[in-house]
Parts: structure tokens; sequence; C-alpha cells
């Protein structure tokens, strides 16, 4: 059961970071999920990947990522793009 769509994705990242959470969809890579949350690489240019975690399942929509935006409290376009990578698993 999903307990997200993109309107919430757009709504939390704000539409330039939802865009540009879906032009990086072909980057997405090992995409997985357990009983709280789903995981995904996303690859940036040639940079190490990104790990975003989306915690659907329980509550509020939460996230974390390994990137700068992330790390300063914003829903990023790498977290936009794991979740929208699994709403079309």
């Amino acid at each position: 059961m999903t307990l997200f769509n993109e309107r919430d994705l757009r709504h939390l990242a704000g539409r330039a970071r939802f865009d540009r959470g879906r032009r990086l969809l072909d980057a997405v890579d090992g995409l997985d999920e357990d009983e709280f949350s789903l995981w995904a690489y996303v690859h940036v240019d040639d940079d190490q990947p990104y790990l975003a975690i989306l915690h659907h399942r329980v509550g509020e929509l939460g996230f974390e990522c390994d990137c700068p935006d992330a790390k300063n409290g914003v829903f990023c376009e790498h977290a936009v793009a794991a979740g929208l990578a699994y709403l079309s698993w």
C-alpha cells in the first residue's frame, strides 16, 4: 500500500526540485523497501551516488538523503526521484 503520491512529493519538494527529481528518474538504481521505508541510489554525473530514503509507512512522509540540501532539511530532488521510481515500480 502506497501512502503518498506525486502531489505529495511536489508539495514537499516544491516545483523546481520536483521537476529536477523527475529528470533524475533514469538515474535511480537499487530501489528497495522494508516495512517502514524505501530507498534508492541516485546517480548524478560521475560523482558518488546519493542514497535517498523515504519513510512512507508510518505517519507523515519523511526523508533522508546524504546530499547537502537534505542535510539542511530540504526535501531534495534525489528523494523525489526515489519516490517517483517507487510509484512506477
